[in-house]
C-alpha cells in the first residue's frame, strides 16, 4: 500500500501527465484495496486510510484547479513584463528598487527574457521556497548570472523580485475572486505561514489581504 507525501508535479516536464496520473492512481489504489479487504481492518484504521487517501486526491484536484487558474491569468498577459506595471503603480515596490526602472530603455530581448522569467516564477509559485538554482537552470543561466541580470534590469535582488511577483499574483487572485480565504490565497502563492504572508502583503499594498477580501464582497 502506498504511503507518504506525494511530490509536487513538475508541470513543465514532458511527463507531467504521467506524473499526474500516478499521483491520482496511488490513493485510488489505497481506497480500492481497503474497500475490498475492509474486514481485515479495524474501524479506526479503515477510516484513517480512507480519509488520508481522499484528502490526497482532494489536494491533487486543488493543484490542478490552481494550475488551470494560473494559466487563465497568464493568457491575459501582454508582451511586457509584469514588473514594469507593478513598479509604476506601487510606491512600496519603487522604494525597494535601487534605481528607477525605465522600461523604454530596456531592450526588447531583455523584456522578453523577463517575461519568460515571470512565466517560470508563476509556474512554480505554489512552492514555499523557489530555489534560485532551479530557476537559473530553467532560464539556462548560472545562478550568479541570474542574480546579476535581475539586478541590472530591475534593480532588485532575485528574492525581492520573486516576493513582489508572489504578492502581485495574490492580489490578482483576490481581485478576480479566485480564492475565498486568506489561507487559500497564501497557499496558492507559496506561503505556508498565513500571518507572515499577510504582513508582507500589507507592506506591499498598504492593506491586509483580509480587509481587501472583505472590501470586495
Amino acid at each position: 500500500m502506498h504511503t507518504g507525501k506525494q511530490s509536487v508535479i513538475d508541470w513543465n516536464a514532458p511527463n507531467a501527465l504521467e506524473q499526474l496520473a500516478q499521483r491520482i492512481k496511488n490513493p485510488l489504489e489505497n481506497i480500492m484495496q481497503v474497500s475490498q479487504n475492509s474486514g481485515t481492518y479495524d474501524n479506526y484504521k479503515l477510516e484513517s486510510i480512507l480519509f488520508s487517501s481522499s484528502k490526497e486526491i482532494s489536494d491533487i484536484v486543488e493543484e490542478i484547479i490552481q494550475k488551470a487558474r494560473t494559466n487563465a491569468l497568464s493568457l491575459t498577459h501582454h508582451n511586457h513584463p509584469d514588473i514594469f506595471g507593478i513598479y509604476a503603480s506601487n510606491e512600496y515596490v519603487r522604494k525597494l528598487c535601487a534605481r528607477e526602472i525605465l522600461p523604454h530603455k530596456v531592450a526588447k530581448v531583455d523584456q522578453d527574457w523577463l517575461v519568460n522569467l515571470e512565466k517560470e516564477v508563476y509556474g512554480n509559485i505554489r512552492q514555499d521556497y523557489l530555489h534560485l538554482g532551479e530557476l537559473s537552470y530553467k532560464m539556462a543561466v548560472s545562478e550568479r548570472q541570474l542574480h546579476r541580470k535581475i539586478l541590472n534590469l530591475v534593480y532588485l535582488t532575485p528574492n525581492k523580485y520573486v516576493r513582489i511577483l508572489r504578492l502581485h499574483r495574490a492580489k490578482q487572485l483576490i481581485d478576480t475572486y479566485l480564492q475565498q480565504s486568506v489561507a487559500q490565497i497564501a497557499h496558492a502563492v507559496g506561503y505556508t505561514d498565513v500571518h507572515y504572508f499577510s504582513r508582507l502583503f500589507a507592506e506591499q499594498y498598504s492593506i491586509s489581504p483580509r480587509k481587501l477580501l472583505c472590501s470586495l464582497r
